[in-house]
């Protein structure tokens, strides 16, 4: 049996190499549904992973806060009512409940000696109307701790203008995101008039530019020191809204929210919990991605069904005469599956070759891209896992769709062959 297998392979490379154009196509469809598996999925695993960096850099991996009681109990609820005696309540106005974390210091401090945090910043924040001129745009205030906070989300090297530590030396200083700035076409060392929910007003002077690549973040943010936010909102020394924690190990991070939210009494939120809805995004296009792609394999295994099949009609004569001088089913069998594998091997190289050739020349235009996450250029996971994946997927449908013709190929019979010419 040995010394049929050359003799095989050399048969099944003279019928590709006799029907030139259809094995090209078949081959192409192999190379174009790889290389578009690769090219898509590097694009969404690319921006994904740009998105969770840079929400990861400059976002909490853990925030804690005072959640507002959304299910308030009625006043009728709390009364001893009977059958027999109606209660009418106008108007019932809830208590007023401030956002403000109690003992927020104390809290802080407890949480910087546990050795899963990495570090803990205190926050202020509140919504606010930035006015330049004529210019008025509604964003966040964010009261902080600007040494704590470049310490935890690196906010220095987020910076396109200015410094970050004159938010310190500088009294009313004020940090603006760079898609606020552009909204009031304010520059370095402009004056800003900031206004809280309270109608208290501070003209604050702009030090910093900053710009995370988080478009939702950079068109409404603005950094001022914890001290000028208590003041807008008129409020003591220890008032602070928020604690954000930064973890050794962010995977534990949804472990460590609800751990520190039956400690604390605090709500308490991770990074992933903050995100869900975008990530919900995230999980339908890479279900879109893969049908779309599977079906493009799909059909390439369709066209090498049909290329096979014609061969293998045009070809009966030959297999009649290759059984008739000892060629066994299993031998038959091996050479339009050899074909077909052929086809995906070399159709699935070229894919390789034409994915990574895309996924680098596409990373080197320059888009400017403005979403969820600002990008100059487009970013491509390039992981050898997508490769070894489409390569393997593309030589199983090439297989399988080889597969049913080759056996039907070995099955035929000569003598009905012979007598039906």
């Amino acid at each position: 049996m040995l010394k049929l297998k050359s003799p095989v392979i050399k048969i099944a490379l003279t019928h590709l190499f006799s029907k030139k154009r259809q094995t090209i196509v078949a081959m192409l469809g192999v190379t174009f549904g790889i290389a578009m598996f690769i090219f898509q999925a590097g694009l969404m695993s690319g921006f994904q992973s740009t998105f969770i960096d840079q929400t990861i850099n400059t976002t909490a991996n853990i925030r804690i806060y005072n959640e507002a009681e959304k299910n308030r109990p009625s006043i009728l609820s709390k009364t001893n009512a009977t059958n027999n005696k109606w209660i009418v309540v106008n108007n019932q106005k809830p208590k007023d409940e401030l956002p403000k974390i109690r003992n927020g210091l104390q809290i802080m401090q407890l949480l910087e000696k546990d050795p899963e945090v990495a570090g803990a910043s205190p926050f202020l924040g509140a919504q606010a109307i930035f006015k330049l001129g004529i210019a008025e745009v509604a964003g966040k205030i964010s009261g902080v701790d600007i040494v704590r906070e470049d310490l935890l989300f690196g906010v220095n090297q987020y910076m396109t203008a200015g410094n970050m530590l004159k938010l310190q030396t500088i009294s009313n200083g004020i940090i603006l995101g760079e898609g606020l700035a552009g909204q009031l076409g304010a520059q370095m060392n402009d004056n800003v008039n900031v206004t809280s929910p309270l109608g208290v007003t501070l003209e604050m002077k702009i030090v910093g530019i900053n710009r995370t690549g988080i478009t939702e973040v950079d068109n409404r943010r603005a950094y001022i020191n914890l001290r000028n936010a208590q003041r807008l909102l008129q409020v003591d020394g220890s008032y602070i809204t928020d604690i954000n924690i930064k973890l050794k190990n962010i995977d534990k991070a949804g472990e460590l929210a609800k751990l520190y939210q039956k400690k604390f009494g605090f709500r308490a939120m991770d990074w992933r919990e903050a995100n869900a809805n975008i990530f919900g995004v995230f999980k339908i296009q890479n279900m879109v991605t893969y049908l779309v792609i599977t079906s493009i394999l799909v059909v390439s295994g369709f066209g090498i069904f049909n290329i096979l099949m014609m061969i293998i009609y045009e070809k009966m004569p030959d297999i009649a005469i290759l059984k008739s001088i000892g060629y066994k089913d299993k031998d038959i069998r091996s050479i339009f599956l050899i074909e077909s594998l052929i086809i995906g091997f070399f159709g699935g190289l070229i894919g390789l070759l034409l994915g990574g050739l895309l996924q680098k020349i596409v990373g080197s235009i320059k888009m400017d891209i403005k979403g969820f996450v600002s990008m100059e250029y487009m970013h491509f996971n390039s992981s050898p896992l997508f490769f070894i994946f489409a390569f393997c997927f593309g030589m199983i449908v090439t297989a399988v769709a080889g597969y049913l013709p080759a056996r039907k190929a070995s099955k035929v019979d000569p003598i009905d062959i012979i007598r039906s010419k």
